[in-house]
This record gives C-alpha cells, sequence and structure tokens, in this order.
C-alpha cells in the first residue's frame, strides 16, 4: 500500500486520517483488529439478543472512554455508568461460560458508521450477505456483530480489499455506533496532527 491505488472506494493508505475521505469515509477508525464473518445468526430467534449485546457493548466502550466525572452532583449519572458497568460484566461472565473462545486473526479494518472495509488474502464474494464479528478491544472477548453486504472486492499490492455495507439498524446501536467511531476518529487525527 506504498503507492497510489487506482480511483476506487478503497482506502489509499490507513496511516493517513484523512485517507478514507477519498471512499467518502471522513470520520473512520481505522485499526488492525481482531476479526471474522459467519453466514448467519443461527438460531435466528438470537438475533435480538445480538443486538442487545451490542448495544451494550458500545456503551460499555463509550463509559469506560469517558473521564470520571470531576463531582457527584449529578447522582443520576453515576448510577448509570455503574449499571453501564454492571450491563457489561454479566454480559462478558456469560460469554465465558459459553465456554473460552481464541480470538481470530487481526485485519486491517476501516470501520464507518455505515461501512466497513477490511484487508484479506481471500475473497469473502461480492454480493453475499454476513455478519461480521469485529473485537474492538482485545481485552473484552465480545465482538461487536455487523450485518451487511459485501458490495466491493478489489486487489490492491498483495491485499484484496472488501467493503460491507451495514444493514440498517436500530436507532440507538446506530447512534451509539456514530459516537464510538467518532470518538475513535477524533483520537487518530489529535495524535497524527501531535505526531506521535
Amino acid at each position: 500500500m506504498n503507492q497510489p491505488p487506482p480511483p476506487s472506494t478503497f482506502p489509499p493508505d490507513l496511516a493517513d486520517a484523512a485517507g478514507s475521505a477519498a471512499r467518502g469515509e471522513v470520520v473512520s477508525l481505522h485499526a488492525r483488529l481482531p476479526m471474522d464473518w459467519v453466514e448467519t445468526i443461527t438460531p435466528e430467534s438470537a438475533l435480538g439478543d445480538v443486538m442487545a449485546d451490542n448495544l451494550t457493548l458500545l456503551r460499555a466502550l463509550l463509559m469506560l472512554d469517558e473521564p470520571a466525572p470531576a463531582t457527584d452532583a449529578s447522582r443520576s449519572d453515576a448510577t448509570s455508568h455503574l449499571e453501564r458497568r454492571l450491563d457489561l460484566l454479566l454480559l462478558m461472565a456469560s460469554t465465558a461460560l459459553r465456554g473460552m473462545q481464541q480470538l481470530p486473526r487481526e485485519r486491517t479494518c476501516v470501520l464507518s458508521a455505515r461501512r466497513l472495509y477490511w484487508a484479506s488474502d481471500e475473497s469473502v464474494g461480492v454480493g453475499r450477505r454476513i455478519w461480521v464479528r469485529v473485537w474492538l478491544r482485545h481485552r473484552i472477548a465480545l465482538p461487536l456483530m455487523l450485518p451487511g453486504q459485501v458490495v466491493e472486492e478489489e486487489v490492491e499490492g498483495e491485499q484484496l480489499w472488501h467493503r460491507l455495507d451495514i444493514e440498517p439498524l436500530e436507532p440507538a446501536l446506530q447512534n451509539d455506533l456514530e459516537r464510538f467511531v467518532f470518538r475513535h476518529h477524533r483520537r487518530q487525527v489529535a495524535r497524527q496532527r501531535s505526531g506521535l
């Protein structure tokens, strides 16, 4: 990925925070993350649980990234933070009870609120509907699970880049995903500007 790619919707350089703008993904999270994908969620009745887990995970990650409140003036905020921590702990405990799982291999990813791009050496298949599982934190053995359709694959150098259009999510989940991506995008830009 040292040379500019041909015109496409794929990212020219993941190290450049502005690189994803070429695809219209001005706000995005660039990282190497453990991820994989599955064909479907079984049983179908588990879909609601998956989305509830997604919401709990994102809210917990957002809360963990927030600085601690300076005062205890707002007890409802403190209670809300405590509830989110408990939700995450319960979720992690239930995940552990299902059996310890090994994280999949890390892949270079670009996540926006509406799309996910990733590089791999294998084709997934354009037009295929899949569930992508992305582990946003290595310490938290719970993936964000996003349904979507692979709409593009393109070879760039030695990598095959995939573009997944994420299916519409419930408003609360979509809002939290947007907040999570924005927060990390802002940090990446700040680190880049400071030369770190």
